[in-house]
Parts: C-alpha cells; sequence; structure tokens
C-alpha cells in the first residue's frame, strides 16, 4: 500500500493514534530508536524496521543492517532476517545529513515572518519552498526545525516551549501556519482543525479566465492510483467528501486570480479542484504542466506554484474569541500579479 493511500485509509478509520512528547528538533538527530511492542513479536527485523521507517526503500534498510548501524538491546546486528522480540530496543544510528543545517539561520529569517505570538499559539507566514517538517529525504532545514532552534535557542527563547504544528502546506505553498506552544493548545487547536471549526482562505493565480464569478466546487477527493507519483491525489467517486468554494477576485488576458475557501482538509485539495475545474493552479507542477503559458512574455516569473494561504480564522484555544490570523500575498506572487495586469 502507498503512503498516500495509508493516510486516505486512516482518514476513514479516525483520528491517528497520540504522539510522542515532542523533542527540541533543532539539534539534527543522531539516532532512532523503537521498543518492539508485543503484536510485533517475531518480525523479521528488516520488516519491523521498514514499518518504523516508511520512507526508506528495502535496499536501504538492508544497507543500514549491512553497515552496523543497526543494534538490537545495544548489540549490533547484521542479520536482515533476523527475529525481534516483545521489549526488545532497536536503534539505528542515523547517517549525517547530506545538507548543511541551517537551523539557526532559517529561525532568524521566521521570526521576521511572525504573524501572532501569545502564551498559547504561534503563527507565522511561511516562504514558499521550505518544507514545515522532516519528511522522507528532508531531514533538516524546515519549518518546524527552524521554530524549535528559535525558541530553544535563539531571540524568543523560552524554556520548556516547543511548537508543535497544528496543519501543513505543501513545500511550495506560502502562507499562514499556526502552531501550538502548550499541550492543552495543541490538543484544543487540533480539535478544531479537525471538527473544521475554521475558516482557511487562500488565493491563486490559475490558468484560463475562469467562467462563472464564484461557485461551489462539491467532487470527493481519494488517491490517484494512475499517476506516476504515490502522493498524488484526484477527483473519485469513491474518494473522501470535498467542498471548496471560489471567488474571482480579477481576470487578465489568459489566467485569473481566484480566492478559495476549503470546508474540507484534503491532502492537495485546492489544486485537484482547480484542476477539476478546468483552470489548475499555474506553475502547478503536479496538476498542471508546471510552466508559464507566455514563455515569451516579459513577465515576472514565480519558480513555484501561485498559491498563497492567504487568512485563517479559528476560535483562540484558551479564550474562545474569534482569532484572526493574515499573511500578506508574498512578493513573487505579487510581481506575478503585477505583470498580469500589465497584460
Amino acid at each position: 500500500m502507498t503512503h498516500a493511500r495509508k493516510r486516505y485509509a486512516r482518514s476513514r478509520k479516525g483520528p491517528p493514534r497520540p504522539r510522542r512528547v515532542a523533542r527540541d528538533l533543532s539539534v539534527p538527530q543522531d539516532e532512532l530508536a523503537w521498543r518492539v511492542g508485543h503484536e510485533e513479536q517475531g518480525d523479521r527485523l528488516d520488516h519491523f524496521l521498514m514499518t518504523r521507517m516508511p520512507w526508506r526503500s528495502r535496499a536501504q534498510v538492508h544497507g543500514l543492517i549491512a553497515d552496523g548501524r543497526v543494534t538490537r538491546n545495544d548489540e549490533v546486528v547484521r542479520r536482515k532476517a533476523g527475529r525481534v522480540v516483545a521489549g526488545d530496543r532497536v536503534a539505528v544510528a542515523v547517517p549525517p545529513p547530506d545538507e548543511e543545517v541551517r537551523h539557526e539561520a532559517l529561525g532568524l529569517a521566521l521570526d521576521a515572518l511572525v504573524l501572532h505570538d501569545d502564551d498559547d499559539l504561534l503563527a507565522v507566514a511561511k516562504p514558499a519552498g521550505l518544507i514545515v517538517h522532516p519528511v522522507g529525504r528532508a531531514r533538516v532545514n524546515t519549518l518546524i526545525q527552524a521554530l524549535h532552534w528559535l525558541y530553544r535557542h535563539g531571540p524568543r527563547r523560552a524554556p520548556g516551549v516547543l511548537p508543535r504544528i497544528c496543519h501543513r502546506l505543501d513545500r511550495d505553498t506560502s502562507g499562514v501556519v499556526v502552531l501550538a506552544k502548550t499541550t492543552p493548545a495543541r490538543v484544543r487547536l487540533q480539535a478544531t482543525f479537525e471538527g473544521r471549526d475554521v475558516e482557511k482562505e487562500y488565493v491563486a493565480v490559475v490558468r484560463g479566465r475562469v467562467g462563472p464569478d464564484e461557485g461551489l466546487i462539491d467532487l470527493p477527493i481519494g488517491p490517484d492510483d494512475e499517476a506516476p507519483l504515490d502522493l498524488m491525489m484526484t477527483v473519485r467517486p469513491d474518494g473522501l467528501p470535498s467542498r471548496t468554494r471560489f471567488r474571482v477576485l480579477e481576470r487578465f488576458d489568459a489566467a485569473s486570480l481566484v480566492r478559495f475557501d476549503i470546508e474540507t482538509g484534503r491532502q492537495h485539495q485546492i489544486r485537484v479542484h482547480a484542476r477539476a475545474l478546468g483552470h489548475p493552479v499555474l506553475l502547478d507542477p503536479l496538476y498542471g504542466d508546471g510552466r508559464l503559458a507566455w514563455p515569451d512574455a516579459d513577465l515576472p516569473v514565480i519558480a513555484r506554484q501561485a498559491l498563497h494561504a492567504r487568512r485563517v480564522v479559528l476560535p483562540h484555544p484558551r479564550t474562545g474569541a474569534p482569532l484572526a490570523l493574515e499573511a500578506p500575498l508574498p512578493d513573487d506572487l505579487a510581481r506575478l500579479v503585477e505583470g498580469l495586469r500589465g497584460g
């Protein structure tokens, strides 16, 4: 089962299990360790590791074992077919990251992009190109690691505060990201997002002149079984209910500036629904063609999909009062819009 299908299956079964207490992610991890559960008694070592590290292939897991990077109860294990026992401590010595760690520089940059900061929550304007959290090969230089540096070691240093992500944005989508600063706030904020008691407004430049001034896209979304990448989604009859409202803000010669308000939170929802509308997000590498429609025109070119999470409104986790968080249109999108206005 692919990662996208696993996420799809989990969304039908209910909320995920609670995670362990957060650690300081600004410090690069040099070891991953787990306790073998009773339900895993007798599993092969390589199979156990593959379930705990789904981002690594079977060959990579075998390579870690062959290189002596895997221990069981502090003893190096080199037999990939060896069996694990309930209660065993299995650990993997993590190889150093392939790229230079820049948590401090990213943290300082994010300090200038903070939209709101109080005792309970934090909101930042995430720049395009920044991954929200470590995943797969992206082990360092993510938004959450930079923020952990900022609050554990940087100018916003606050003992005991380790921001926790409450929702996500794609790497190349800019805009508002909300994080919790305490465990009670995180519980309430996650319930808010899961219960859809939050308003999320996006703006995007899409291909073509959208006909209706406004409308509702009510099409179910699920994994795209025919896509070359397992993270891609599509409209499908057996998908999860997905609703997106749109309003055209401005029309240009061959593009439109559109506001999208999502009533559900499916993976790539706006990008999938925009394509279904017949107007994919400009420069979208997965659901469009990933390039400008006017290659010879003198337009300000951006190097990412033209999608921005502009506004989030939610009840404050402590007071319940409405809290509006807004991220201004970033410079690259603003230049693109001005260029389109100029024809």
